[in-house]
């Protein structure tokens, strides 16, 4: 009997099915190991010797283990099957130290959707575990841990509080500072007042332009500038001059996870986490009568390359639905070097299961997920789309306006996508005609934009550029910054919570060298690198350690008081940040010597009839909204007093209703 391992029980029915009476298919639950809590800081790290790390099975795995050892002794050869990226691999190398193989042949294979052809090639090409890609997975584990559990001890001094809430790591904190620059970046923003003059017709509106060089807008700041422009048009609009041109949207290229989560957030407002965990139920499969079905290849991916084999039926199926001369270019491969975890983009397992057919079989959100990346495939291999513009320009007492029309040429990728529609109006008029607006042409007020907040679509292609995080940590990594509420969101957009400031703050001051943009993007080509076999796993560690150590000895020195740079009324010291259950306040940095705690401003939350609401217990803050952060009521809401924690004042909402 062969058996094989894979990480989910989902996949394991459809596998067996694919193989055949004479395999099995079991799942590992994921990780059944975990470096162990001990040692020195509990970092279940060797220090004497390259920093290995001591492992322990994971006590809820451990009957997982007993089962697979079990299906192990009656088996002949065993295939690892875990998922195809740098965690799989490490789960199979954990699985290959721990189980009691006992001299029998053991071998890893991958396989990037879940289909007959692409399981059974994989058993006919099995391989060794990949020990490069083994360390480089391990050296990335070793490197959070130290981070992770040293920082956050840091931060919980700093910040007053021994919650498991706060925390530190090596991509969330550089994620972190990332929306904490943004944020900096938006309150120095200057806004500077501007006038733009514009001209209502019929059918469309027409600004006014430099005249030479009509793709420029003409922009006043000074009002009075505006308005005698305008007291100098009369109610003849002169069409001077017709423009014709073409306008190129180019084709998109397959889905990688990092464009799925964008497109996700862009088109439906579904979160990272969310999103990624509906692709994974499509990979894993869904049951369309009677049979399970994988619908998509594995969804943690940077890679933008589609196999030979799928091209080629990618190619026909276009033909067929939207005819030859839909078919555009295949698009180029990013082989970069850290488009290693995947071996092709984001694609349909197959182009029949379309969506018409798969929709009564699918959630309204695995649907959602579904067709994005199905027309995106499709959109992937079809031409560009053309527009055909034509740009008017008007004269009025030699003040030049400018609009531009544009109707679709050469629908292209757009057939896949959303279509084309006609434009209601194209401009029919010639040269030497005169128009009149339906009304005097007007000034617009604007000031100018500064920069915008991320939303998790915009951070995911931050980070993405800027190098730091992986397929599959771009989501967790956002999750756990809400998780800790460090952010939370707002009309979309990631916000910066007062905590997450302060923790970004401290190791801003503290870790410079360590928790910045440069330095996490540096580490992660050294992961490359070591996944290629091009460095060592202890060299890179090493390296790390000596560098972190000198930063840690120097910041783990009181006082670890994150101070807000204002001055105690009381005493004369420093005022600082503190943290609790119930949230941040300001307090005295000479605590317990002084007591001062500055009185908290009405949150927004307070409604206008409770703002004004005296505390009846001190008689001195105002009821305001809070939320439990801990215990069975963790999440609710509830009214609390604005000078805690000296008045520890609350009530319920409902009850607050109920009195009233």
């Amino acid at each position: 009997m062969n058996l094989v391992i894979v990480e989910s029980p989902g996949k394991t029915k459809t596998i067996e099915n694919f193989l055949g009476e004479d395999y099995k298919v079991v799942a590992s639950k994921g990780h059944i190991r975990d470096i162990k809590n001990t040692g020195i800081d509990n970092l279940g790290l060797d220090f004497n010797n390259n920093y290995k790390p001591v492992y322990a099975i994971i006590p809820h795995q451990e009957s997982t283990v007993r089962m697979l050892n079990k299906e192990v002794e009656k088996a002949s050869n065993i295939f690892l099957a875990t998922d195809p990226d740098r965690e799989g691999e490490a789960i199979s190398w954990h699985l290959n130290e721990v189980l009691n193989f006992g001299g029998k042949t053991v071998k890893r294979i991958e396989f990037n959707e879940i289909t007959k052809d692409a399981v059974q090639e994989a058993i006919k090409n099995p391989r060794d575990i990949d020990t490069n890609i083994f360390a480089s997975q391990e050296t990335r584990k070793i490197m959070d841990r130290i981070i992770g559990f040293k920082l956050s001890s840091l931060l919980k001094k700093a910040i007053g509080s021994s919650k498991e809430t706060i925390s530190a790591g090596r991509v969330q904190s550089v994620a972190l500072k990332m929306i904490i620059n943004r944020e900096e970046e938006i309150n120095s923003f200057n806004k500077e007042t501007y006038y733009e003059i514009e001209a209502q017709f019929r059918h469309f509106k027409a600004k006014l332009v430099d005249s030479n060089n009509p793709k420029k807008t003409l922009q006043f700041t000074e009002l009075g500038k505006a308005e005698s422009i305008l007291a100098d048009l009369d109610e003849n609009y002169i069409v001077k001059e017709i423009i014709y041109g073409t306008r190129k949207e180019t084709a998109p290229a397959p889905f990688t996870t990092s464009t799925l989560l964008q497109s996700a957030l862009n088109k439906y407002s579904m979160s990272s986490s969310r999103t990624l965990k509906i692709a994974q139920e499509l990979y894993e499969g869904v049951e369309i009568n009677g049979r399970h079905v994988a619908l998509i290849t594995y969804m943690r991916s940077d890679s933008t390359r589609l196999s030979d084999q799928f091209m080629g039926s990618l190619v026909n199926h276009l033909k067929r639905k939207y005819g030859e001369d839909s078919i555009g270019y295949a698009h180029k491969a990013n082989n970069n070097k850290s488009a290693q975890d995947a071996h092709e983009a984001i694609r349909p397992v197959s182009l029949k299961n379309t969506l018409e057919m798969v929709e009564p079989y699918l959630s309204k959100e695995q649907f959602k997920i579904y067709k994005l990346i199905y027309t995106q495939t499709e959109a992937s291999m079809m031409k560009d789309a053309i527009y055909e513009t034509k740009t008017a320009l008007f004269s009025n007492n030699g003040h030049i306006f400018s609009v531009t029309f544009e109707r679709p040429e050469l629908p292209g990728f757009k057939l896949a996508k959303d279509g084309v529609a006609e434009p209601k109006y194209y401009f029919n008029h010639l040269e030497g005609d005169v128009m009149k607006p339906t009304k005097e042409a007007y000034y617009l007020e604007k000031t100018t934009e500064g920069p915008k907040r991320f939303t998790e679509a915009t951070l995911i292609k931050e980070m993405e550029s800027s190098g730091i995080g992986r397929p599959s940590t771009y989501a967790t990594t956002i999750n756990t910054l809400k998780m800790r509420k460090y952010v939370e969101i707002e009309k979309k957009q990631v916000v910066p919570t007062k905590l997450g400031t302060m923790a970004s703050k401290f190791l801003d001051e503290r870790f410079s060298d360590i928790i910045n943009i440069n330095y996490t993007a540096s580490m992660e080509k050294e992961l490359d690198e070591i996944a290629v076999g091009s460095l060592k796993e202890e060299n890179v560690v090493d390296d790390f350690y000596k560098t972190f150590k000198k930063n840690f000895e120097v910041a783990d020195k009181p006082p670890f008081a994150i101070y807000t740079g204002e001055i105690c009324p009381k005493c004369g010291s420093k005022m600082s940040f503190r943290s609790n259950s119930y949230g941040v306040f300001e307090a005295c940095s000479n605590y317990p010597t002084c007591k001062y705690i500055k009185k908290q401003e009405v949150e927004q939350e307070t409604d206008t009839e409770t703002e004004l609401l005296e505390c009846p217990e001190c008689h001195t803050g105002h009821l305001v909204v809070k939320e439990a952060r801990v215990g069975k009521k963790r999440g609710n809401k509830f009214y609390g007093c604005s000078n805690y924690p000296t008045c520890k004042f609350t009530i319920d909402l409902k009850d607050y209703v109920r009195k009233k």
